[in-house]
């Protein structure tokens, strides 16, 4: 597969050449890059009529002595964060007319994507280049790297 981009934000050409898409994975994390790579699929799924699945991955939390009460309201806390930014997208989704599909879950990132990839037989993985995980996905954009090197049989497209 050959994916070619050109032009400006506002006018940008795309070309996949040798691919038919029917099925995109975006994952979004509410970060200005997830926003961009949102748009990029939304655009991707516009010109090819496919399916936009639009997950968001709730990291685990590991802090060290404190009680079960509080952890479950930070993660109730994460959950809605959650709900808000897909529905967000959703909207943006159903505003260009492409159909689209929520998907929030709980684990590492990369793994969660790559796993819901490979169930939902998703043609494309669309990506951005860092988000706002956890210092190590800052520092090397381990979400995207995690996609290179084990969700091989699946294209991959990171937006920057």
């Amino acid at each position: 597969m050959l994916l070619i981009v050109i032009g400006s934000k506002q006018h940008r050409i795309l070309w996949v050449i040798g691919m038919v898409f029917s099925r995109v994975l975006v994952g979004i994390d509410g970060s200005e890059v997830s926003e961009r790579a949102l748009n990029v699929a939304i655009e991707i799924c516009k010109k090819f009529n496919a399916t936009l699945y639009i997950m968001y991955v709730i990291e685990p939390i590991l802090v060290p002595s404190v009680d079960k009460a509080k952890i479950r309201t930070i993660l109730d806390a994460l959950k809605e964060h959650a709900d808000r930014i897909v529905s967000k997208a959703l909207i943006k989704a159903q505003k260009e007319n492409v159909e689209a599909k929520p998907i929030i879950t709980e684990g590492k990132p990369g793994p969660e994507i790559c796993k819901k990839a490979s169930e939902l037989k998703a043609d494309l993985v669309v990506v951005g280049s860092r988000g706002l995980g956890t210092i190590s996905r800052f520092i090397v954009g381990s979400t995207s790297s995690y996609l290179f090197n084990h969700c091989t049989n699946k294209s991959i497209l990171v937006v920057r």
